[in-house]
């Protein structure tokens, strides 16, 4: 369908998006602040830009989001020494596996936390869930897509690492957070303008 000269194209609004920087602690040796992470972004051609809690994790609205976080990476680097991974998942991707009640169907009173580990690259683990690793202190419940759900439990000094197990599994990289940390995440995003 044409349009009368001079009117514009409607452009579908964008998606929010989360960016789950790994190892990135505002502030902190090697780290942007929260200014320079958000200002990164949005120099690169986000829309909004919203920096969550302080452990990198990030609401975004841009057209191309993997394109703006690529751009970004060269002024986190200059700006703070900053050069780990980044990886961007739509927000929606974080409500579907919520809503699938993996972690209702697990309740046991062994568990620390309950945690969503986003990763990428390499191959995805050969797994069949649910699984626990040979320390006992880490189930993996759910893979797929990238995100895997697991509970953790904190025998002694330390707590088990669903992060360290996935990159050992897959030879990518990985990043993790709370399911408390998802749950105010999403939250925040349905009330964010």
């Amino acid at each position: 369908m044409s349009r009368p000269p001079g009117e514009a194209a409607e452009t579908a609004p964008a998606v929010v998006h989360v960016v789950f920087y790994r190892n990135l602690n505002l502030g902190h040796v090697r780290s942007p602040n929260r200014e320079q992470l958000e200002g990164a972004l949005n120099r690169s051609g986000a829309s909004h830009v919203k920096s969550f809690q302080t452990n990198g994790t990030v609401l975004l609205k841009a057209e191309d989001p993997e394109r703006v976080v690529a751009e970004a990476a060269s002024e986190l680097a200059a700006a703070a020494g900053y050069d780990d991974t980044a990886i961007v998942r739509p927000l929606a991707d974080l409500e579907r596996v919520l809503a699938m009640g993996v972690f209702e169907k697990h309740r046991s009173p062994r568990t620390y936390r309950e945690t969503v580990t986003f990763f990428q690259g390499g191959k995805e683990p050969s797994w069949s869930t649910p699984w626990t690793n040979p320390k006992d202190d880490v189930d993996v419940l759910y893979v797929g897509d990238g995100i895997a759900l697991s509970l953790i439990r904190k025998p002694r000094n330390s707590a088990g690492s669903p992060t360290f197990e996935l990159e050992r599994a897959t030879g990518g990289v990985a990043t993790t957070r709370t399911r408390g940390s998802i749950d105010r995440l999403l939250n925040a995003a349905a009330t964010w303008k």
